[in-house]
């Protein structure tokens, strides 16, 4: 089966990073349990983006099973781009 390549913007790194730093303030070692979550959501999209939903117009979303967080990413021929790392009660306007 092919194989996508995931490609992370510098603003979805920084989101992710201050996610990550958040959590591990609030309980060591749970920033890592968030990145885990991510890291698997991230191997499902490399094998097929397609199963997550779309949402607004080309953008799909992958809900985190463990935390209040989606991926908002877009599939551009075989490169999934992932745009943001999205709260659930942030306003989806602000996207």
């Amino acid at each position: 089966m092919p194989q996508f390549k995931v490609e992370i913007t510098a603003l979805a790194e920084e989101e992710f990073n201050s996610v990550f730093q958040y959590y591990e303030q609030q309980q060591k070692g749970l920033g890592i349990k968030f990145s885990k979550e991510i890291d698997i959501i991230i191997a499902e999209l490399k094998l097929n983006p397609f199963i997550f939903q779309r949402h607004f117009k080309h953008y799909r979303e992958a809900v985190l099973k463990k935390f209040p967080y989606f991926i908002v990413y877009e599939i551009i021929e075989k490169r999934v781009i992932i745009h943001s790392f999205f709260h659930t009660k942030r306003n989806p306007n602000n996207f």
